[in-house]
């Protein structure tokens, strides 16, 4: 197979991280005034081919630019091109080429939560992606799918599907796509088996979670609710049983931000149970408030 040709791009097993692309990238991301590539063959496109590669093949937190890549530059491109008021003035080949590049974002998220260990900062860029209410979304909401993914999972199985009624909610096709192509690739069940392992971390659960949270009402709920259920009652109890010694202990930061996720899916899979999860979430602030420790303190504070 082919090494790399003089641009640094990837082809066949002697793969290599497109260094250059990831220097050029950085110069035109990490400014104030920002000009970020959306097309498959320009920097973003090739870094994130190349670090998919490398994540299907479990090197891609062992290569140093590729690291480099998805945890500095790329979760910083995504918010520009998902959360900047510039994307209202942007013409409709950008909004193609970013859906696109979301795409890629996907492909890569999908390869790498297969893995150990579970990829937090990945995980927190994929629920920017899922996340209806950012501008991208928003202006996009009116477009319908691009793919027919009944063909794929079968009439009715889809992961995620356009609200019924157009009255009541925009079709958000995009996001509907970038949420089925996730599962087409294997990302559900991934998560789905790395909840249900014995010794995750509770900030790693949370991390798992927020990107369903967030596109909670886009899902399907007779594919994914019989998934997220036993999470969204195991982690009421494991609350409902945090003793106050416990209170000192740093990785408990996450229990709100996890209540929270957890409260979207409520909303759509098990609304009975909305207010004992508002209730535990201002129950776990007060017992923080109350603690002795002074981080509980100021962590409750913060989400107060």
């Amino acid at each position: 197979s082919q090494k790399n040709d003089e641009n640094g791009n990837c082809s066949g097993e002697g793969i290599e991280f497109p260094t250059t692309n990831l220097y050029e990238l950085e110069s035109r991301v990490l400014t104030d005034h920002w000009s970020i590539p959306y097309k498959r063959e320009e920097s973003l496109g090739k870094c994130l081919i190349a670090s998919t590669y490398l994540a299907r093949l479990g090197l891609a937190d062992s290569d140093e630019n590729c690291k480099r890549f998805m945890d500095r530059c790329m979760p910083e491109a995504f918010k520009k091109l998902l959360t900047s008021s510039a994307v209202h003035k942007w013409g409709t080949e950008i909004h193609e080429g970013i859906y696109n590049m979301l795409m890629l974002l996907v492909d890569l998220v999908a390869e790498r939560v297969k893995q150990d260990p579970i990829p937090v900062g990945l995980l927190g860029v994929l629920t920017m992606a899922f996340n209806p209410d950012n501008e991208y979304h928003f202006k996009n909401r009116m477009k319908v799918c691009q793919r027919n993914w009944a063909e794929v999972f079968g009439e009715g199985n889809m992961h995620a599907v356009s609200p019924i009624s157009t009255f009541q909610k925009e079709p958000h096709g995009w996001l509907v796509d970038l949420v089925n192509r996730f599962a087409e690739l294997g990302g559900f069940s991934a998560i789905q088996s790395k909840l249900n392992s014995e010794d995750i971390e509770l900030g790693a659960i949370s991390a798992l979670v927020q990107p369903f949270g967030v596109c909670a009402e886009y899902l399907n709920s007779s594919v994914v609710q019989p998934m997220l259920d036993p999470v969204i009652h195991k982690m009421i109890k494991y609350v409902q049983n945090v003793e106050e010694k416990d209170l000192k202990d740093k990785r408990l930061v996450s229990i709100p931000e996890l209540l929270s996720g957890i409260k979207l899916l409520c909303m759509r899979f098990q609304p009975d149970l909305v207010t004992a999860v508002d209730d535990l979430r201002l129950d776990i602030l007060l017992r923080m408030l109350k603690s002795p420790h002074f981080s509980a303190k100021m962590n409750s504070l913060k989400e107060v």
